[in-house]
């Protein structure tokens, strides 16, 4: 038998298990042995929960307290504080709508065995893992096991995405520009690569900024060779449009009703600036600060790193959950890595056991999830 083949008969005989529950159930998939002295508590699977496909992604959130799914538009869930764990294809987020309390994740590291003593990941490890192997890890971690330091556990932190175009000195409070710093911005049909030339400050206000840009439209594929500068005087357009809107376009300051692609808040009383570029509602951008990109391939758009205006650094990220194609295919692999997740009331283990529904469907989660008492 090959690998694929252990692959998707492991596949079909954990996950055939769940089949009876629906996108929002909880199956029993293993129980816990019980011994004279005490009644463990059941070990269920969840799932699996369907992300949706490459081309229409959904988001499922799933609250930790009730083991069960939140329902909610993405928009509601930005500010929802009931869900603490979200799944939408192979990116995971935690819930950082309470600034005070953001729910907060600890990797236990139990699967080092996965690994080799370079990092690589070890093909045969994860292709003949399967919930049942991995179960012993999962029941091994207890309440005991949770960090007293907090600094071990991270977080989704929000960011703006054109934030860092300007260096400050602590020695002399002097603000400059970074001009090492670029960016590029889809807007309205046009790419613009743009970073921050020149600042001028007056007290604790940007009084005028320099952005350097070049663009490049839906038919050509660089941007434009010649740069060109706008130069904004903050103290102006605050007093001619309350707020400062900029049409790369057009290379101009603009109004709000106009097509604009960036934005600097004005202070309160419309003489200067704030240190901030925010983007276009309906605009998207990216950070190229090792100025990497001569322009964009438009077919292969999908796989650049293009964020709204505020986007999360995902905890899940730096705790990656599984590998790819190791097998030569296209398949993703569980590590069946064991989390501990801490929310305000409580903590949780977490171990995603496969990233598949019985049809061999990409994006459907199956998860472990207990709370530690």
């Amino acid at each position: 038998m090959n690998n694929k083949s252990i692959f998707f008969t492991s596949l079909f005989t954990s996950l055939a298990l769940t089949a009876c529950g629906g996108s929002d159930s909880t199956t029993d998939a293993e129980v816990v042995p019980t011994t004279p002295e005490e009644q463990v508590e059941e070990v269920v699977i969840h799932g699996p929960f369907s992300t949706g496909t490459t081309s229409i992604p959904l988001s499922v959130y799933f609250d930790l307290e009730t083991m069960s799914v939140v329902t909610l538009t993405d928009e509601e869930a930005k500010t929802d504080t009931q869900w603490d764990i979200a799944f939408n294809r192979t990116d995971i987020y935690l819930n950082n709508a309470d600034a005070d309390a953001p729910v907060s994740v600890y990797f236990t590291g139990n699967n080092s065995d996965f690994f080799d003593g370079d990092g690589n990941a070890i093909a045969d490890s994860f292709i003949n893992a399967t919930p049942e192997t991995e179960l012993e890890d999962f029941e091994a971690v207890m309440l005991e096991d949770v960090p007293a330091d907090n600094e071990l556990f991270l977080v989704d932190q929000s960011n703006r995405v054109l934030d860092g175009f300007y260096l400050y000195d602590t020695t002399t409070h002097v603000v400059s520009a970074d001009d090492t710093h670029a960016y590029i911005v889809d807007s309205d049909g046009t790419y613009t690569k743009f970073k921050a030339s020149a600042i001028t400050t007056e007290g604790y206000d940007l009084a005028e900024i320099t952005l350097t840009y070049s663009n490049q439209t839906d038919v050509d594929t660089e941007f434009a060779t010649v740069e060109s500068d706008v130069v904004v005087n903050a103290a102006e357009a605050c007093a001619a449009y309350e707020g400062i809107f900029i049409d790369f376009e057009l290379g101009q300051v603009v109004s709000s009703s106009d097509d604009w692609d960036v934005t600097l808040p004005c202070n309160d009383d419309n003489t200067g600036a704030s240190f901030e570029i925010n983007l276009a509602e309906d605009a998207t951008a990216m950070q190229d600060f090792d100025n990497t990109y001569t322009g964009i391939d438009l077919e292969a758009l999908r796989y650049y790193d293009f964020e709204e205006n505020v986007y999360n650094v995902r905890a899940f990220d730096e705790l990656s959950w599984y590998s790819y194609g190791l097998d030569g295919g296209h398949i993703i692999w569980s590590q069946y890595g064991v989390y501990i997740i801490k929310t305000a009331t409580a903590s949780y283990k977490f171990q995603i056991t496969s990233y598949y529904n019985t049809d061999a469907e990409s994006g459907n989660y199956s998860f472990r999830a207990q709370a530690l008492k």
